[in-house]
């Protein structure tokens, strides 16, 4: 029989020739450890590419469309202005009273103003004058004529029947033809004075 070993006849083989030779085959599969290792590395490079970008890229501007919206104003209505006019009330048989207005102020235009109002009012009216005296308030007379009629007047001017002298005084005025009734006016009827009247006892009426 021979002594030749028949050992394995690849060269570094565990007991084949070339003893001792510790290098891998060619073919054969790597280490596990080694591919660990390359996964790790490969996964570590996708996150980053994933992140950095984020991270080093300017915010995302966001444009937020404005919605118009389109509001009506609706004008308010206009009311047509009206003019109120007044109409004097006339006095029932007014018309048959004659009244003769003297102004025992000296407010000027008293006797004209007082004698205008009772116009207004149906009332018959002479030429105003002037009263011989000055009175504190005024005073209705009776010349002729029914009773009432002093007082319908003294109505009329807003006056209480306070104001009517009994019938037998005599009116302070220097004629009394043609009247009715005489009306003294006092300060208590200065409302019915013309605009811009003054204090004087210069001028009649």
């Amino acid at each position: 029989m021979s002594d030749r070993d028949d050992g394995p006849a690849f060269p570094g083989a565990p007991g084949g020739r070339g003893g001792g030779d510790d290098h891998e085959l060619p073919g054969s599969p790597p280490p596990s450890g080694w591919l660990r290792g390359v996964g790790v590395v490969a996964v570590a490079v996708v996150i980053g590419v994933l992140v950095l970008p984020s991270a080093t890229r300017a915010p995302l501007r966001v444009v937020t469309a404005s919605q118009s919206s389109s509001s009506t104003t609706t004008p308010p209505a206009t009311t047509p202005s009206s003019t109120t006019t007044t109409v004097a009330t006339i006095v029932p048989g007014s018309s048959t009273i004659h009244v003769l207005v003297a102004n025992g102020t000296s407010i000027t235009g008293l006797a004209a103003g007082a004698s205008a109002f009772l116009r207004s009012r149906g009332f018959t009216t002479l030429t105003p004058t002037n009263s011989t005296t000055k009175v504190a308030a005024t005073q209705v007379y009776t010349v002729s004529g029914p009773p009432g009629s002093a007082t319908t007047v003294a109505s009329a001017l807003g006056l209480s029947s306070s104001a009517v002298r009994p019938a037998t005084a005599v009116a302070p005025v220097a004629s009394a033809a043609g009247a009715t009734l005489v009306v003294v006016a006092g300060p208590d009827l200065a409302r019915l004075a013309p605009s811009g009247s003054t204090t004087t006892g210069a001028t009649p009426g």
